[in-house]
């Protein structure tokens, strides 16, 4: 259904048409039994094609928009209470007075929402931010010390790798003295060396010089050495059986020894027994 509104008198135009001589309104009905409102052939929502309407005092809604012939003796007994009301909607004011009730409702409504929030707000979410500010503030001062154990570590470390390069310094000239030292002392040893094969070798002519000149008296001392040593050998063969005979003469007197104890023992038993 579309309905076409003259609008060529500017001066009762609805605000903000004023530029349009026709103001066209479509209600349509799509599928799933929807309306579907277009202005202008612009796609509006239901409420902005009545505040269209309210705003050139149109409500089609009102009963008493038109009074019907049948009605009027009804509205002459009217109270003055009803009167009012029906004049406020047939001039378009209750509009006004019903948009008032309902932004009170919807400031109410908002307001129970609001006073909701600042329960929420003063009973979960502000304990859970001051909770949440004093983790920040504890993680600040962790990540501010952190830094600073960090930019410490780095300083220790620097400060150890200046030691450690100090110190290799100083072990790689006292290196270079060592081998500046077992240089020359390397050079020391070779002369050393080269004195001690001198003195192997003038050692060596000085033996054989000595070993020429004492050849012959080593000779006859051997030669008297190995007479003297048959001489030992023959006189301690003689020992030897010297030893034996006396050997055997003590185990003879030992011998005889015995004989004559026995010899003893048997006489003083005859010599008693001759006495009885």
């Amino acid at each position: 259904v579309t309905v076409v509104f003259n609008n060529e008198d500017k001066q009762r135009s609805p605000v903000g048409y004023e530029e349009h001589d026709k103001i066209t309104i479509t209600r349509q009905i799509i599928i799933g039994g929807r309306n579907r409102y277009l202005l202008n052939s612009h796609n509006v929502q239901q409420n902005q094609i009545q505040n269209l309407f309210h705003s050139v005092s149109l409500n089609v809604n009102n009963p008493h928009f038109l009074i019907m012939q049948g009605r009027i003796t009804k509205v002459i007994n009217m109270k003055p209470q009803e009167t009012l009301g029906m004049i406020e909607e047939a001039a378009g004011t209750r509009m006004y007075e019903n948009k008032k009730t309902g932004a009170l409702r919807t400031l109410e409504k908002k307001q129970n929402k609001v006073d909701e929030i600042n329960t929420l707000l003063s009973e979960e979410i502000t304990p859970t931010l001051e909770k949440l500010q004093r983790e920040r503030a504890n993680y600040m001062m962790w990540v501010s010390n952190n830094n600073e154990i960090e930019r410490l570590e780095r300083f220790c470390i620097a400060y150890e790798y200046v030691q450690v390069q100090h110190r290799l310094d100083n072990k790689n000239q006292q290196l270079e003295d060592m081998e500046n030292t077992l240089k020359t002392l390397v050079g020391d040893v070779q002369a050393l060396e080269r004195r001690e094969k001198e003195a192997l070798k003038e050692l060596k002519d000085r033996t054989a010089r000595r070993d020429t000149q004492r050849g012959k008296e080593l000779k006859r001392l051997e030669d008297e050495h190995s007479k003297l040593a048959k001489e030992v050998a023959s006189c301690e063969s003689k020992l030897k059986n010297r030893e034996s005979d006396l050997q055997a003469q003590m185990e003879s007197q030992k011998l005889n020894s015995a004989a004559m104890a026995d010899l003893m023992k048997v006489a003083e038993q005859k010599e008693k027994v001759a006495k009885k």
